[in-house]
């Protein structure tokens, strides 16, 4: 598995085109979309995002067993892993075919299950929302509805850029999501231009997502694996899903726990809030979403690898990648977020949009909050490695801690959006910030000075 500084390169671009889509298009959107169109918006991405409870851990739980089977695993475990000799790099191509059906299966019936539950709670949902609109219902009615096509489609299709992360082709998928960003950027362009509203962006997504996932698929079936996957036989669809199951329940519950503290909040806070305020919370939230991407990119890169070091048991290289991981995320967030909050409002001034941002001080604690959870989730992410998941209660008791907060902030007090803000940092400080981290640092026995030490390694390697 080749993993090098080009996929580091090639997964910044990647990076940069999401900040590119963001820069081109949110001002584009925010200048043309009244601010209660723009909180819808971020109520149609909160659904996209509530979809993937459906996955409920498997697309992790499949991904990284596609990362052992591609680093010589023969057998797959429920917890753990077998260790592989340094020059065993044989491909079990039979249950690579196995698991390839098993992720299929499953994730036609999420996308089948989603669909029936949209159909049957969007008249009562949208209808709630729209009862003080004064724009054109029947555009949002059928925007909304596309969306639900939309993610549908992206659940049944939810599993091919983890083919190609598994197998370690991260330069691959990095430049097909500059080509599919590209095409979001441009069809949402020409359609917002053209005056189609909010469908625009339905629509571009759309364009992005089809170009996205048959570029993954052409890109993983070349000629061997197409003929070793056919001369192969399969073990029992039912056999794979008893392996992976009991990790992917746990990563699910950890899901669920980390949605409840971040899309649900959108979708509660609706019921209590004017549509305009959540499209300025919408607006920020999607500024902090790009710098939580540029702060996980170095790991991001490089996870396949780390994962291949574990089951060569290699602890120092993956000591090694770890502190420079955190290197990097926490530059990016001190660079990024210092200016979010001294030239993010003027930006926003200049190109006149309809959504403003939040204030100085309440981004700078959502970027504390986003910072932190951002700093648990890469240590959860090696604990993941180990093929072990010691945080599915905690991050379920967080998240509804969360939502339990928010409710009662939004109800009983008049504090209004800091509830959003202070609701999942409060319900996550107490335990999950730090316990992750900490077992991360008994596991690979850091010492403070390590992280001086990798810090000026990396400096001086720029």
């Amino acid at each position: 598995m080749q993993i090098g500084r080009k996929d580091v390169v090639w997964n910044f671009a990647a990076t940069i085109m999401r900040v590119a889509s963001g820069i081109l298009l949110l001002p584009l959107a925010l200048h043309i979309l009244t601010n209660k169109e723009y909180g819808l918006w971020t109520i149609y991405v909160t659904i996209g995002g509530l979809a993937t409870l459906l996955d409920f851990g498997f697309v992790n739980s499949f991904a990284r067993n596609i990362t052992y089977i591609f680093s010589g695993v023969k057998e797959l475990k429920p917890e753990g892993y077998n260790a592989v000799s340094e020059g065993d790099i044989t491909i079990d191509y039979g249950l690579l075919k196995s698991v390839i059906l098993a992720m299929k299966r499953y994730y036609g019936i999420m996308a089948v299950v989603f669909l029936i539950v949209f159909s049957i709670v969007s008249p009562f949902y949208l209808t709630s929302l729209l009862k003080d609109y004064g724009g054109n219902k029947t555009e949002i009615w059928i925007s909304w509805f596309a969306y639900g096509v939309l993610v549908a489609y992206q659940l049944f299709t939810y599993y091919y850029n983890s083919l190609l992360t598994g197998r370690g082709q991260v330069k691959r998928v990095q430049q097909i999501i500059i080509i599919g960003q590209t095409c979001r950027i441009s069809t949402a362009i020409i359609l917002l231009l053209l005056g189609y509203g909010i469908i625009s962006l339905v629509v571009a997504q759309f364009v992005s997502d089809i170009v996205n996932r048959m570029l993954c698929y052409n890109s993983f079936y070349n000629k061997e694996i197409k003929f070793n996957l056919q001369t192969s036989a399969k073990v029992k669809v039912s056999e794979v899903m008893k392996i992976m199951t009991p990790n992917a329940l746990k990563i699910g519950f950890m899901t669920m726990g980390g949605l409840l503290n971040s899309r649900m909040i959108v979708l509660i806070s609706s019921l209590y809030l004017p549509l305009d305020t959540i499209g300025v919370y919408g607006s920020t939230m999607q500024m902090l979403v790009l710098i939580t991407s540029l702060g996980g990119l170095w790991f991001g890169t490089y996870y396949p690898k780390i994962t291949l070091h574990r089951v060569k048991d290699d602890i120092v290289q993956i000591k090694r990648m770890y502190l420079k991981a955190k290197f990097s995320m926490v530059m990016v967030f001190i660079v990024c977020g210092a200016g979010l909050i001294f030239v993010g409002p003027d930006l926003i001034t200049l190109i006149r949009s309809n959504t403003k941002l939040l204030p100085s001080m309440m981004i700078f604690i959502l970027l504390i909050v986003t910072f932190l959870e951002t700093n648990h989730n890469l240590a959860a992410q090696m604990l993941l490695t180990k093929n072990e998941v010691p945080f599915a209660k905690a991050s379920i008791i967080s998240g509804l801690a969360s939502v339990g907060l928010l409710y009662l902030f939004l109800r009983f007090t008049s504090i209004g959006i800091w509830g959003m803000i202070i609701a999942p940092g409060i319900a996550q400080i107490f335990y999950q910030n730090w316990k992750w981290p900490y077992m991360v640092i008994k596991d690979l026995n850091i010492k403070f000075k390590d992280y001086f030490t990798s810090a000026f390694t990396t400096i001086k390697q720029l």
